[in-house]
């Protein structure tokens, strides 16, 4: 602990962020999650992307067991229980989302849970207030910051990224997928999300496992000094680019 409100403040302004950078941490027993410094449980049962939008937007740090969670997949879907048939088995997607029951059955399969029995609570909260060591950190922007979190990311050790979208359950594709890979997950959220959590008609999200924050931070330096910056700057459609081009290119070998 420590340097969690440095690195965040470095994602704030480097990224020019709308919201808090979001710390996840899932607990093996509810005790240890109860000794989290302000620690807010809900009143009411609520979404998971809820609570993230508390989080993200009003800077409150929320502490949820299997009993805080509206839906039963909430909850699945960070190993805080199995997913159900009415899930797992698309029952529930059948002509809601999908026209047919075989595509709602493959819907259900495509769903990525972390595999319950080991954890009993979650704590999300603000990156910035350090009020614990997250497992997974996540990052909500525009497609733009998602590009510069992403070449950040590539700067050193690099390798291709590749991100899924199951449809709804935008939690699975960003926050399960991100903690059994334990590599980066972009996901568009999902309408749950959006109507629940509040996530703009701009915005994306990024789950990154917070031993890769440094890392990325490390990029997105390289990237500052190399002159690619967040906001991009638009050179004009119409204009001769050459002048553009080469002025990137000049500023590298300077």
């Amino acid at each position: 602990m420590g340097e969690w409100s440095k690195l965040a403040k470095r994602l704030e302004d480097s990224l020019r962020l709308r919201t808090f950078p979001v710390a996840i941490k899932l607990f093996e027993n509810v005790e240890e999650m109860e000794k989290i410094e302000k620690l807010r449980k809900p009143d009411f049962k609520q979404t998971l992307f809820q609570m993230i939008g508390l989080a993200r937007v009003y800077g409150w740090t929320m502490g949820a067991t299997v009993e805080d969670f509206i839906s039963p997949s909430c909850a699945a879907i960070i190993g805080l229980c199995e997913l159900s048939e009415i899930f797992s088995k698309g029952i529930l997607y059948a002509g809601l989302w999908h026209g047919k029951e075989e595509d709602a059955q493959k819907k259900g399969e495509s769903i990525v849970t972390i595999p319950a029995g080991k954890y009993k609570a979650v704590a999300i909260g603000p990156l910035s207030r350090e009020r614990f060591e997250p497992d997974i950190v996540i990052i909500y922007g525009n497609p733009a910051q998602m590009q510069r979190i992403i070449n950040g990311l590539q700067w050193e050790d690099y390798e291709p990224f590749q991100f899924f979208h199951v449809g709804e359950t935008g939690c699975g594709d960003s926050i399960a997928r991100c903690y059994i890979t334990k590599k980066p997950s972009l996901s568009i959220p999902c309408y749950g999300e959006r109507r629940y959590g509040y996530a703009m008609d701009d915005e994306l999200n990024i789950a990154i496992p917070s031993e890769m924050i440094e890392k990325l931070i490390r990029g997105m330096d390289g990237l500052q000094r190399s002159g690619i910056r967040y906001p991009i700057p638009y050179f004009g459609m119409e204009a001769d680019q050459s002048p553009g081009i080469m002025a990137i290119v000049t500023y590298k070998h300077d």
